[in-house]
């Protein structure tokens, strides 16, 4: 049985159909467009992290942001490693 939007909504109804779009292209990539993808995405929220640590100390240079969000990377990473 495969399972597609149509027969499995473990969100129920509340996902929209983008949702369902993004699972059903991601399904078609290659490895190495899936490897691709993971890089941008995590590029991209890095990118965030730091504007958002700038905003929340005004005047910071980046060598510092930089380590502040290598720390908040870290404790994620325990956090993700806790049984």
């Amino acid at each position: 049985m495969c399972l597609t939007s149509k027969t499995f909504k473990p969100f129920g109804d509340s996902m929209d159909e983008s949702f369902w779009d993004e699972i059903e292209r991601s399904r078609k990539l290659t490895g190495a467009q899936r490897m691709s993808e993971s890089l941008r995405a995590f590029d991209e929220s890095s990118r965030r992290m730091l504007a958002g640590i700038k905003s929340e100390f005004p005047g910071i240079d980046d060598q510092e942001a930089r380590r502040i969000r290598r720390e908040r990377i870290d404790r994620i990473r325990r956090l993700e490693s806790l049984p």
